[in-house]
């Protein structure tokens, strides 16, 4: 395990096990654990693990948003339905490319699938770079994602 995925695993751990009102506190309790976090690191990771604050009764705290994977699903054939404009494998790589400044909702949704095949996406205003470890688990990818693509969409390995 590297040590986001140790540190995500304490987060998720920390939340669900005592009542988190605010990210400084969550920040503290990481420290108090060794691990020391910026906060821009800590909100990217919030973000990552789908912490939301809850309102219960006169106080707030954080828990974990669960969004099933049939709803990531139909949020991304949603997106590929009106956003998509090319779908394309290019060596160990898949070019997707979107209407203006959609690339990076379709990244937070792959991302957020966890596609065993897709290693990270990078994501621009309309291209979105998803980098797999070799051309077989692109194609793999490829073919997964053009399951989500509408019916009378061309797309082209």
């Amino acid at each position: 395990m590297n040590k986001k995925e140790i540190r995500h695993q304490l987060i998720r751990s920390l939340i669900s096990e005592t009542t988190i009102h605010t990210q400084q506190e969550l920040q503290d309790k990481l420290k108090k654990n060794g691990i020391l976090i910026t906060q821009a690191t800590l909100s990217r990771d919030m973000k990552e693990l789908n912490l939301v604050k809850v309102t219960d009764g006169d106080s707030t705290h954080y828990e974990t948003l669960a969004i099933s994977q049939g709803r990531w699903e139909h949020r991304l054939r949603f997106y590929m339905e009106d956003a998509l404009v090319m779908l394309k494998v290019v060596q160990h790589q898949i070019v997707l490319k979107t209407l203006p400044g959609l690339a990076q909702s379709f990244g937070s949704i792959l991302d957020a699938m966890q596609i065993p095949e897709i290693v990270a996406t990078v994501c621009g205003d309309d291209t979105c770079l998803i980098i797999c470890d070799d051309h077989a688990q692109a194609l793999t990818c490829y073919e997964t994602l053009s399951h989500y693509t509408p019916p009378f969409f061309f797309t082209n390995k």
